[in-house]
């Protein structure tokens, strides 16, 4: 039985999902534009394989992964995909420092209830969680994967990832902190094709 997944960090972009599953399979994906409310997404997730990107400046700090937490009143975008038990099975070991939530999941364009929607959350108390900016900062890839697949959706789509994507204090908007870099994008290569439409 297939599950309908939400992507929300580097899986918005369609070559990141097929680097898991296969870009033949990720492309014949039926994707939808979804919005998830009552959970904040933010760069608090330190992953142990990730080295540290140096774009904004030397220190070691630039290796957080995008999680979600509960947060009334806010909400984050993503993209809806189903997916079958192999393929979940294997995204589950990508995001092994998650555990799968489920959500009612709203159409991004219509704000309709589409229906209930599976997410990678890390736990709260997990060690790789870290709440200073000043200790954790975001991938440089990252960011550039996720935006470039928003941006891809439409510019309404893409605006909304900036202005609901936080850094680890969950205050700080990610677009804020790296306005001066954001369309720096020649550093980062994407799976499956060029960096395009990051600009908002």
């Amino acid at each position: 039985m297939e599950i309908f997944l939400v992507g929300y960090g580097t899986l918005l972009l369609q070559g990141s999902l097929g680097q898991s599953i296969g870009q033949g399979s990720a492309e014949e994906k039926t994707i939808r534009p979804v919005s998830v409310r009552g959970y904040r997404r933010l760069f608090n997730l330190r992953p142990t394989h990730y080295d540290t990107s140096h774009k904004l400046g030397p220190e070691p700090i630039e290796n957080a992964a995008m999680n979600v937490e509960p947060s009334p009143g806010t909400w984050f975008n993503g993209l809806g995909f189903s997916v079958t038990p192999k393929e979940l099975e294997v995204l589950d070991q990508r995001e092994r420092y998650y555990e799968r939530q489920a959500a009612p999941v709203l159409d991004f364009d219509s704000g309709d209830v589409v229906g209930e929607g599976h997410f990678y959350m890390s736990r709260a108390d997990a060690e790789w969680i870290e709440r200073d900016p000043a200790k954790l900062l975001p991938l440089w890839r990252d960011i550039v994967w996720a935006r470039a697949g928003a941006y891809r959706i439409s510019d309404a789509f893409g605006a909304a990832y900036d202005e609901t994507t936080y850094l680890a204090d969950g205050t700080t908007l990610m677009f804020e902190h790296y306005r001066a870099v954001i369309d720096q994008t020649d550093d980062v290569e994407l799976p499956g094709g060029r960096v395009d439409g990051l600009d908002p």
